[in-house]
C-alpha cells in the first residue's frame, strides 16, 4: 500500500531543504560522517517518495544505490557525490523548461498560465508572450547556474564551490521567483489569483495536469487491427480505418492526458490526410490547451490526420 500523497510531498520538500544545508556543512568541515549523512539524505530524497508510492523502479533502484554508496565509502570517494546534484539538477530544470520551447510545442509557463485561466475569461494583452519569454529566461538561468557550479567544482576551493552550489544557487532561484511574481502582479494585475499564497495553491492544484501535458508530448503508438467489422463496408476490397475510429483513438489519448473520463464538446476542425490500412502502426501526439486538444496522427513521419478537439472532464453522477 502506498503512503498518502501529502506524506510523500512533505517528505520530498523536507529532504530537499535539508540536503543542501547538510551538504554545505559537510563540505566546509570536510566531515566524513556528515558527508555520508548528506548522501543518505540525497538518496532518500530521490527514492523516498517513489518508494512510498510503491513504484517498482524505485524498489529496483534502491539496492543499487545502497551498494554504490557503500563502495564509494570504502574507496573514500563518497564526497565526490556531493558535486553532482547542483549540476544535474540545474541541467534537468534547464531541459524541463527549454525543451518546451521547441517548434510546435507550448512553452512550460504558457501552459501553466493557460491552466490557471478560468474558462471563457480572455487573457490580458501580452500575458502569453510574457509567459513564453519567461520560460526562456528560466531556461537561461538554470543553464548559467549549472555552468557556474561545474566551473567552481573544477577551479575553486571546496568551501567556495559549496557556498555557491548549496546556498547561493538556491537563494538566486528563490529571489528570482519572488521578484518575478511581484513584477508580474504589477504588469498584469488581473491574474486569476489574489496573492502569492493563492498563486502557489492554484499552481499546486493544476500541477498534475501540467505534468500530464508534458507526458502527452511523447507519442502514443497503436496498431490498426487486421480484422474489424467496419472494414467490410469501408471499403470492400480495400479496407481502411474509418475516420471515426481514428478519432476514438485520439479521445482515448485525451482521457489518458486528463486522467479521467472526458466529454467531447466539439471538433472545430479536422483533416484526414492519408489512409491507414489494417496492420499498420501509427502514433498519436496531443497537446492540451485550456479545454482544447490539438492532435496529430502520424504513420512514421507521414501525417495521417490533424485537428482540434474541445473537451471537458466528465462530472461524476450524483
Amino acid at each position: 500500500m502506498s503512503a498518502p500523497s501529502s506524506v510523500r510531498r512533505f517528505l520530498g520538500v523536507a529532504l530537499a531543504v535539508a540536503y543542501p544545508l547538510l551538504a554545505h556543512v559537510a563540505s566546509v568541515r570536510e566531515s566524513r560522517p556528515l558527508t555520508l549523512a548528506s548522501v543518505a539524505v540525497l538518496v532518500t530524497a530521490v527514492l523516498g517518495p517513489p518508494l512510498l508510492a510503491g513504484w517498482r523502479w524505485a524498489w529496483l533502484a534502491a539496492p543499487f544505490a545502497v551498494v554504490a554508496v557503500v563502495v564509494l565509502a570504502r574507496l573514500d570517494a563518497v564526497a565526490l557525490v556531493l558535486f553532482a546534484p547542483p549540476v544535474l539538477l540545474n541541467a534537468w530544470l534547464a531541459w524541463l523548461f527549454g525543451h518546451t520551447l521547441a517548434h510546435g510545442s507550448t512553452p512550460l509557463i504558457e501552459r501553466l498560465v493557460r491552466l490557471l485561466q478560468p474558462p471563457a475569461v480572455p487573457f490580458e494583452p501580452g500575458v502569453l508572450r510574457y509567459a513564453r519569454n519567461l520560460t526562456r529566461v528560466w531556461t537561461g538561468l538554470f543553464v548559467a547556474l549549472g555552468a557556474i557550479s561545474l566551473a567552481l567544482a573544477v577551479v575553486a576551493s571546496r568551501e567556495v564551490w559549496s557556498l555557491f552550489a548549496n546556498v547561493v544557487n538556491y537563494a538566486i532561484v528563490a529571489a528570482f521567483f519572488v521578484l518575478e511574481y511581484a513584477y508580474r502582479r504589477r504588469r498584469f494585475p488581473n491574474r486569476p489569483y489574489r496573492n502569492f499564497a493563492h498563486f502557489l495553491r492554484r499552481a499546486g492544484e493544476v500541477a498534475p495536469r501540467l505534468a500530464a501535458s508534458l507526458r502527452s508530448e511523447a507519442p502514443a503508438a497503436f496498431d490498426v487491427p487486421r480484422e474489424h467489422p467496419a472494414f467490410a463496408g469501408h471499403f470492400p476490397g480495400r479496407p481502411l480505418l474509418p475516420g471515426v475510429m481514428l478519432l476514438e483513438r485520439v479521445l482515448d489519448e485525451a482521457r489518458t492526458v486528463a486522467g479521467t473520463a472526458v466529454r467531447v464538446l466539439g471538433i472545430p476542425w479536422v483533416k484526414f490526410l492519408a489512409p491507414l490500412a489494417p496492420g499498420e502502426r501509427a502514433t498519436i501526439r496531443v497537446r492540451p490547451e485550456a479545454g482544447t486538444l490539438h492532435f496529430e496522427v502520424l504513420r512514421g513521419r507521414q501525417r495521417v490526420a490533424q485537428g482540434v478537439m474541445k473537451f471537458e472532464p466528465e462530472k461524476p453522477s450524483e
